[in-house]
């Protein structure tokens, strides 16, 4: 027996299928961070065991960052590459100045000052560029570590655009969407302040 569906309904799934995708990039990006501060541990005998706190977020911000090592001109082995994303995690997410002095002890030691500089340089871009969508979509955010915190968001703003059908109402798919992110259990903000923000993301797209 065929079973026929209308445009409609193939528009609710294929929806449904994206924001799926987005819970498991949530679910991805936690996973980044925690692999990244078991290296730590492991190499470096660093307890960073605190940006798990921030998982998903901080994986919005390093992910990117750590494609920019792998497929730049830099030389780095596996361990180095931990030790400069881990200095630049630490910046934006670890209130403690000893451990990221400690972290900046070991980068000198390897050698790497310029090649962290660098990086560092490159996540200011990043988070200055995420700040500015952000504010000309209308989203307020009180401070920096706010600001970092949604950075979850960075690599799914297109996915975001996508699940966008036309006719499709504003509050319902931004409340799904924000359900969803949620749902993945990685998610520190809350699904009403995450539906309002991602609605005005909606919004600026429209």
């Amino acid at each position: 027996m065929d079973f026929l569906i209308n445009e409609s309904q193939l528009r609710i799934i294929l929806q449904e299928q994206d924001q799926s995708k987005m819970s498991d990039y949530m679910k991805e990006l936690y996973s980044f961070t925690s692999n990244l501060v078991n290296k730590a541990k492991k190499t470096y005998g660093l307890n960073l065991k605190l940006l798990l706190t921030w998982g998903s977020s901080v994986g919005g911000l390093v992910m990117p960052l750590n494609n920019f090592i792998r497929t730049g001109r830099f030389e780095l082995t596996d361990d180095q590459a931990t030790l400069i994303l881990i200095g630049v995690a630490c910046t934006y997410f670890y209130d403690n100045v000893k451990t990221l002095k400690t972290i900046l002890t070991k980068i000198k030691e390897e050698g790497l000052e310029d090649t962290f500089k660098e990086v560092l340089i490159k996540s200011r871009n990043l988070r200055d560029s995420f700040f500015n969508f952000m504010k000309s979509a209308n989203v307020t955010l009180g401070s920096t570590l706010e600001l970092v915190t949604y950075s979850f968001l960075i690599p799914i703003i297109t996915d975001i655009q996508s699940a966008i059908t036309e006719g499709s109402d504003i509050q319902t798919t931004a409340m799904t969407i924000a359900k969803r992110l949620v749902a993945s259990g990685v998610v520190l903000t809350g699904q009403i302040a995450l539906t309002e923000t991602i609605k005005k993301i909606i919004k600026k797209f429209q």
